[in-house]
């Protein structure tokens, strides 16, 4: 078995769609293409913007200082004391904090901890700046933790522990320490520490080095650890042996104390896996009658933690299609996923994770053979949404194929296509700004008039496959008539659009279902099964011109009455976000075959939901705003969009 590890940004398996081939085009990274929708409206401005951040700060504390204070004594902030604070269990990990650091920290502290995030400008008090190492120089980090779980309301710092657990707070943290320093800095105080201080410290901190004499700290203990800060470290090495380092720089020590502080966490760029006890044994089996198995054939094991592949095994299939990785991290945060090819497609296991509790797990990896015959593949779901802009509709679309036959479908030549081509999908005449979000146009996809064809493979089962697509519709005057065509039997299709003042729409061959409410926002919902291939026609009409604020109905004709939450007109309804949400009821299938830990309750999951949804609309604001740039755009958003589908997919597992 061979090791390779893997700290680069890549793709994980399961966020691929299952079942890859080797001759097709792929784009190497995840895709999230901006797309310049219209903006809405009356749309605030980013000076208006700000006003209303500070404006409901000083209302949050002017109600605090409002509220009898027989009722805020009940349960005051307690005072910070190093004692109380609760050790992480094990060593955080920068990476998977890094994520929680752009949800919740990085509009006022900044996205690189600068102190300069979006909101900071207008708050009376500048945040605090992680980056400068001045600043951290004498915060431990158990203070740290202690103002992020409660607040400091007086500083307008908010308390989080009602938003991220102690866990949560504590992997934050550690992406937080991190923005002061950088791997050269460490690189120095590795050596340095080498040269002089490991024969004693020990190599990994923990006070046992060879000429170890008497109680020395263990700078791996974490509870030991979080209480000290940087300049409590400096001044105990200068009380004890003030002779080492001595003629070193400050800026010499300084690196010495932040590689130190390394064997209490892992930076965002060494890769946090640590062999283990932990083994994942599996099988290899044929979907496929008659056909042989691959024997010999490679295995790749990965694992991930938040997304991120850390590390990569290779070993070899048994004359019974039977595989072993030994030694392996025990951690739940890490995520391992099997994969082996098999007549030019790579097949995926189920997920999983290993815990001290359950250091062993088993999965199963089907192959099948391949057939270029397309009849097998349906539509199992459709689903399709519309948001109206002025002067637009924005049409978002989740196109969920299964292939019902035993063999994997490969594709076909099409002209105007040089390579196979798999399942097909077809967008409207005038459609613009395709976006796609697991591939790009002329990659993985290429488009031929109206038709994008997809070239990956299509592998039995149901939803093997899932295309999330987003395109612009402009229009003139009032009307717009959609022919929206499928090509393949559709088993289930939902149509979502905004219930707006004004707004007609009818829809050929889908029943009304009335209005949905939908995180507040009202929709007007249609639904059909068992839908044969051909044309759905949508006919708009009242849409609204530009310089129009779309406008919630009160007592829609359309619908069933009801009491429809307002919409407020301000929301910036871009798919992005949404599209998410109406998607976290569609399983990937590596999730949906797997049995991963479940630790979290569906309670918990949802409200988790609920943040990302929101924290995901959020972003889109700032973009479009102007406040965030294209690149840190696509990141945090294929970062909370990342955690979103794991969300679902706990939610999905929970559920069944």
């Amino acid at each position: 078995m061979t090791i390779v590890n893997n700290v680069e940004r890549k793709r994980p398996t399961w966020e691929l769609e299952v079942g890859s081939r080797d001759t097709a085009p792929a784009d190497p990274q995840f895709t999230n293409q901006p797309i310049n929708q219209p903006r809405i409206s009356g749309l605030q401005s980013p000076t208006a913007k700000r006003l209303l951040v500070l404006f409901t700060l000083l209302f949050a504390v002017t109600l605090l200082a409002l509220v009898p204070a027989s009722l805020y004594a009940q349960e005051p902030p307690p005072p910070f004391d190093p004692e109380q604070v609760p050790a992480p269990q094990s060593p955080p990990i920068a990476g998977v904090g890094a994520p929680l650091f752009q949800e919740n920290c990085a509009a006022c502290h900044g996205p690189e901890g600068k102190g300069d995030g979006p909101s900071a400008a207008d708050l009376p008090f500048p945040p605090l700046a992680f980056a400068d190492p001045e600043v951290m120089w004498e915060k431990s980090p158990a203070l740290l933790f202690h103002v992020t779980k409660f607040g400091r309301l007086e500083k307008f710092m908010p308390p989080w522990q009602n938003q991220l657990s102690d866990e949560q707070i504590w992997q934050t943290l550690a992406f937080v320490w991190s923005l002061h320093t950088d791997p050269d800095e460490i690189a120095q105080g590795e050596a340095l520490y080498a040269a002089s201080c490991a024969s004693c410290h020990g190599p990994s901190g923990a006070g046992d080095g060879p000429e170890a004499q008497g109680s020395l700290p263990d700078f791996s203990d974490l509870s030991y650890t979080i209480k000290r800060s940087q300049a409590d470290w400096l001044a105990g090495w200068q009380a004890a042996h003030p002779d080492v380092g001595g003629d070193w720089s400050p800026e010499q020590q300084r690196s010495v104390l932040e590689y130190i502080r390394t064997f209490s966490y892992t930076p965002p760029w060494e890769s946090p896996y640590r062999p283990g006890p932990g083994v994942i044994q599996g099988v290899v089996r044929q979907g496929t009658p008659g056909e042989a198995l691959p024997l010999d054939a490679e295995v790749t094991l990965q694992a991930f933690i938040d997304f991120q592949p850390i590390a990569t095994f290779t070993t070899t299939l048994d004359a019974e299609g039977q595989f072993v990785f030994a030694d392996l991290m025990v951690d739940p945060n890490v995520v391992y996923m099997a994969t082996t090819p098999f007549d030019g497609v790579t097949y995926p296991s189920q997920v999983v994770s290993l815990t001290p509790e359950e250091p062993q797990a088993s999965v199963e990896i089907t192959v099948y053979a391949t057939t270029d015959d397309p009849s097998p593949v349906i539509l199992n779901r459709v689903h399709w949404i519309l948001d109206i802009q002025p002067g637009a509709v924005v049409v978002g679309q989740n196109l969920v194929f299964g292939n019902q036959g035993d063999r994997t479908y490969v594709g076909q030549t099409v002209e105007g296509v040089d390579v196979p081509v798999t399942v097909a999908f077809q967008v409207p005449e005038g459609a613009q700004q395709i976006s796609l979000q697991n591939g790009s146009l002329g990659g993985r996809f290429q488009q031929v008039g109206n038709l994008i064809y997809d070239t990956a493979p299509v592998i039995p089962g149901e939803g093997t496959r899932q295309i999330i697509l987003r395109y612009f519709i402009p229009y003139t005057g009032e009307q717009l008539e959609l022919n929206q065509g499928f090509l393949y039997p559709i088993q289930q299709i939902n149509l979502l659009a905004p219930d707006l003042t004004g707004l007609s729409v009818e829809v050929d061959s889908l029943q009304f279902q009335g209005v949905q409410d939908i995180q507040g926002q009202p929709f007007r919902f249609w639904q059909a099964e068992d839908l044969p291939p051909g044309a759905v026609v949508l006919r708009l009409g009242g849409l609204p011109q530009p310089g129009e604020v779309p406008q919630p109905a009160q007592g829609n004709p359309q619908a069933a009455p009801s009491s429809v939450p307002q919409l407020d007109p301000r929301t910036p309804w871009i798919l992005g976000g949404f599209v998410a949400l109406i998607l976290v009821g569609v399983l990937l299938l590596a999730w949906r075959q797997g049995n991963g830990q479940i630790a979290d309750s569906a309670e918990a999951l949802r409200e988790e939901q609920e943040k990302l949804v929101a924290a995901i609309a959020r972003l889109d604001d700032l973009h479009a705003l102007g406040e965030l740039d294209d690149d840190r755009w696509q990141e945090q958003r294929s970062q909370l969009k990342s955690r979103l589908l794991t969300v679902a997919a706990q939610l999905q597992e929970n559920a069944g």
